[in-house]
């Protein structure tokens, strides 16, 4: 039989299985597949499975004149990117093929496995030769069937195997050193962390992490920062007119500050501030407590633990202007130990930063003061407040003086 002599007139004409080329396309890629059950038998569950690496191949051979041929015959067969020309992607022979009336089929990948890389690319040609002959022109062009375009979005599909450091879709989702335990989202930096200390979500450089809608939280909710609300603010015109609505950010926080007794002269432990000013300087303030914690030594211990206070009382502190700043507080009523008005010891309105001794409040040993003690020496020369533990009548070292302040 010479093929070289007739390779012109050669036919071949390709028919590729159903699955042809949803296997082409995946093979080497395991997913999850259901198979069709037997007919009438009950329909089995849904398995992992792996696609096989080969797919199958038929096609019809003639003679010169357009006879089917007969007999066994050695082919070989090539996959190439492009349609003439270029290195074969693929090679593998099949040797003593049966063809009966023309037709013969074969198992690519049955011989020399398919590297899973051949199907990356796309179009793909198929180059046939019979026996010794050259290859036969024009290569085919292989194309899927209808439904196995569908398939074509898993190629980017992986399993929970393949989660690996530096994975992802690239330039969109990157996994982290832990894999998929640390998801990074491009271009903004956004992360979600999961690690033995729990999960953590990060707004990426400068940004925040934002609810849509409600957020419920069935555990404890642990804030280490400022967590703020917006507070409605209802303006009216005092004439009947409707009020104008509008929202203004409050900081839902607490500021706990000790001022120990040093067994000594009296000295200040200073406020932080600019979170006083955070809490107490927006449009309604903050409140206060001021009390004193194991007063007396002699005391049990349970007892000694107890906060005896005053309070709570409302307070509010202006901007500064020319180095000095107002504050007001109010609501303030006389309490055990407490000294009035009448006596200085305590103000209700007065400017920090002004050089005189102004205290905001007293409780027993207790001051909240805008004026800064060294060794019993005062001035109110600079801006700030501070915690005094006067250490007169309660002279316990035990004896701490506790301010509480909320917003």
């Amino acid at each position: 039989m010479k093929h070289r002599r007739v390779e012109s007139f050669l036919m071949v004409a390709v028919l590729l299985a159903v699955n042809f080329f949803t296997l082409l396309w995946l093979q080497g890629r395991p997913f999850a597949a259901a198979w069709a059950s037997a007919l009438g038998a009950p329909a089995a569950a849904p398995q992992a499975v792996t696609i096989p690496s080969t797919f199958s191949y038929q096609g019809t051979l003639r003679n010169a004149s357009g006879n089917l041929l007969n007999g066994p015959v050695n082919l070989t067969l090539k996959l190439y990117a492009v349609v003439t020309g270029g290195n074969a992607l693929h090679t593998e022979s099949f040797a003593n093929v049966n063809v009966r009336n023309g037709v013969f089929s074969v198992v690519v990948g049955d011989n020399t496995p398919l590297a899973p890389t051949v199907f990356d690319n796309a179009p793909l040609y198929l180059g046939i030769s019979v026996n010794s002959d050259a290859e036969m022109l024009p290569r085919q062009r292989l194309h899927p069937v209808p439904w196995a375009m569908q398939s074509s979005t898993a190629l980017t599909a992986v399993t929970a195997n393949n989660l690996a450091p530096g994975g992802g879709v690239p330039n969109i989702v990157s996994f982290g050193a832990g894999g998929a335990s640390e998801i990074a989202f491009a271009p903004n930096g956004g992360k979600i962390t999961n690690s033995a200390t729990g999960m953590t979500l990060t707004g990426g450089a400068n940004q925040k992490v934002t609810t849509a809608g409600a957020l419920a939280v069935g555990g404890d909710l642990t804030v280490a920062g400022n967590w703020n609300a917006g507070a409605i603010l209802d303006k009216g015109d005092s004439n009947g007119g409707a009020n104008q609505r509008s929202t203004y950010p409050v900081s839902i926080n607490r500021y706990v500050i000790e001022a120990p007794d040093n067994g000594a002269s009296p000295d200040t432990v200073p406020l932080d501030d600019a979170l006083l000013m955070q809490l107490c300087g927006d449009e309604d303030g903050c409140t206060f407590t001021l009390g004193m914690r194991n007063w007396e030594p002699a005391r049990p211990t349970d007892a000694k633990a107890m906060l005896a206070s005053v309070g709570p009382a409302r307070f509010s502190i202006s901007p500064a202007v020319q180095g000095k700043r107002w504050w007001s507080s109010r609501n303030w009523t006389g309490n055990a130990g407490v000294s009035a008005p009448a006596d200085n010891s305590v103000a209700s309105d007065a400017q920090d930063g002004d050089g005189g001794i102004n205290h905001v409040a007293r409780a027993w040993d207790c001051y909240f003061t805008d004026t800064k003690y060294v060794n019993a020496v005062s001035n109110d020369t600079q801006l700030g407040f501070g915690l005094l533990n006067w250490h007169a009548q309660y002279l316990s070292t035990d004896m701490t003086c506790v301010l509480i302040i909320e917003d």
